[in-house]
């Protein structure tokens, strides 16, 4: 990988889980365009996978073909409400537009966006009043990912040095959240300037670590591939072909 590799929010969080997680994804990334991935099939990932593909999609989908219809009352909540997770999401995005009806719709759904050195697609950006904006993210419940907190950081910080971000939303990242669409919650978590600079503190060293080829196991990896789908091929790599910086 060269010293300026361009670093993806999910092979961010795979180092984070899994040094070897994290250079087979950027392996792979490598013999394709770096940018967007455009539609995916989800019938070729596991289900735990698909599943959360196929609800980010309809929630995407909500809003553009059918919120705005419940406000108009052009349909009934009998009618487009017909799973508990489209309950969930409709009373959290209702209490929205009660507080703000002026700012409440989405500025961007499924948003990708990069700098020279990260790229990111973030599920949803919120407007802010009239001048700032809230990134969000969707997860199936809390506890999902142990990296929230980075992962948010990392694309309050890529929004930060992005030129596109900057010419097409045009607004400053003030908050990041994350909706838990099985369960309705919602945790959030206001972004200062000081906060992004201590990030980047923090992942400088970081890509120089991923630039070491240092492909050590986690520690304490079950190599179950109920927890991992990377296990099947993680499996077949004798140790002896690993490189750890930790020796």
């Amino acid at each position: 990988m060269p010293n300026t590799f361009n670093l993806s929010k999910t092979e961010f969080t795979a180092y984070l889980e899994c040094p070897i997680k994290f250079y087979l994804q950027k392996e792979q990334n490598l013999t394709t365009k770096q940018g967007p991935r455009g539609g995916v099939n989800s019938d070729f990932y596991p289900p735990h996978l698909s599943g959360g593909m196929i609800w980010h999609d309809r929630l995407a989908e909500f809003y553009r073909n059918t919120a705005k219809d419940l406000l108009a009352g052009t349909v009934s909540e009998r009618e487009v409400l017909t799973h508990h997770i489209y309950q969930l999401f409709w009373q959290r995005e209702l209490h929205r537009y009660e507080v703000d009806p002026s700012h409440w719709f989405p500025l961007a759904f499924e948003y990708y966006f990069s700098s020279p050195t990260m790229r990111g697609k973030i599920d949803r950006i919120d407007p802010l009043g009239a001048t700032e904006c809230c990134l969000v993210e969707y997860k199936a419940r809390p506890g999902t990912s142990g990296f929230l907190d980075e992962e948010l950081l990392f694309y309050a910080l890529l929004a930060s040095e992005s030129d596109d971000f900057c010419r097409t939303i045009g607004r400053p990242v003030t908050r990041v959240a994350c909706y838990f669409y099985r369960t309705g919650e919602w945790y959030t978590r206001e972004i200062v300037p000081e906060e992004l600079s201590s990030f980047r503190e923090f992942l400088s060293p970081l890509r120089s670590e991923m630039l070491t080829g240092n492909w050590a196991r986690k520690h304490a990896c079950s190599l179950s591939s109920h927890d991992c789908s990377y296990a099947v091929v993680c499996t077949k790599i004798l140790d002896r072909f690993l490189i750890s910086s930790r020796e």
